[in-house]
């Protein structure tokens, strides 16, 4: 072999052992990568159950008209909860086409957005497949601006489960999206700053076998009103939650709301056990109280009985149950 064929033949042996010397880099880069991703994704699991994070955004309220340019003012408002937020294991059944008071996990509440208005678009289609049909939720809408929570939301929340509520604002009537199996999943944003508008078009979708349901419990946005230890009256504000205390030597039987007025009426509340050693006791009574078949509730821990103000005479009011946990 002559002096230029055996250095072309070296230079082909120093390329070949150069690619697979690159190849073999690759195979090992690839393998500590997956290990590392395995123990990160080990870390957020426990027995097999992936550890809740929340989403950390709070209540976005509307951006002044000129913070986006959209040219009309906000009228929709919605409210969210996360799925990990939720009592899942209590989540309420239908009455027909009705959805009651979505129980959550003590210490959470739900969020409100204001969306720009007329952006809300509830839409639902449906379509046979090879041995079931499929429906299809899709709820959209436009958030105006560029805020914090706004980015933290779209950030952290795209991929997540969540239930949403909204109202028509002509009616009052609130639907809601998400059943206990499948919550609503934020499924894609499209967020840009232009000559039109600074916000973002916000996706959610659910493939089930359920359009739409209308939404009869409450979605309380800031945490429950304390009610003192031994009290038997509990004073109705704004809030729709309220905490018992354990009593400090024997059960307080609650007997009434105070301050009710007919402001009130067609609202819901949710009075929330307490548990401990003296829990409260609510009983079924014929001048406040109406409790389903009478039966007296207690407040255990992780308990709860939400009720729909109605009025009844000149100046009475009845606590009729809608459900309890």
């Amino acid at each position: 072999m002559n002096k230029i064929s055996k250095s072309k033949q070296e230079r082909a042996n120093l390329f070949l052992k150069s690619l697979f010397g690159l190849a073999f880099l690759i195979l090992v880069i690839s393998v500590v990568t997956k290990v590392i991703s395995w123990d990160a994704f080990a870390t957020l699991t426990s027995g097999g159950v992936m550890t809740a994070t929340i989403v950390n955004f709070g209540n976005i309220a509307g951006n002044p008209d000129n913070e986006y340019k959209v040219g009309k003012r906000v009228k929709f408002r919605l409210w969210f909860i996360e799925q990990e937020q939720v009592d899942i294991d209590n989540f309420p059944d239908s009455t027909g086409r009705d959805l009651g008071n979505i129980p959550l996990i003590a210490g959470q509440y739900w969020h409100y957005i204001d969306t720009v208005y007329d952006s809300v678009v509830p839409k639902s289609s449906g379509k046979m497949g090879d041995v079931a049909a499929t429906i299809t939720n899709e709820l959209q809408f436009i958030l105006g601006g560029n805020g914090d929570d706004i980015f933290n939301l779209l950030e952290q929340g795209v991929g997540r489960g969540f239930y949403v509520v909204w109202q028509v604002c002509a009616t009052g009537d609130l639907f809601i999206g998400g059943n206990a199996c499948k919550p609503l999943i934020l499924t894609n944003f499209d967020w840009a700053s232009d000559k039109d508008k600074t916000g973002a078009t916000v996706t959610f979708t659910q493939e089930c076998g359920k359009l739409w349901q209308t939404y009869t419990g409450n979605t309380p946005t800031l945490a429950a009103s304390v009610v003192a230890a031994n009290a038997t009256t509990i004073a109705l504000t704004s809030n729709p939650q309220y905490q018992l205390t354990d009593g400090t030597a024997a059960a307080a039987a609650l007997t009434a709301f105070t301050g009710t007025g007919d402001s009130d009426v067609g609202r819901v509340v949710t009075i929330l056990g307490s548990g401990g050693n003296h829990p409260s006791t609510l009983s079924n009574s014929a001048t406040e109280f109406l409790l389903v078949g009478g039966t007296q509730w207690v407040a255990l821990a992780g308990s709860q009985i939400t009720f729909k103000i109605f009025k009844d005479g000149a100046a009475d009011y009845k606590f009729i149950e809608q459900s309890r946990v």
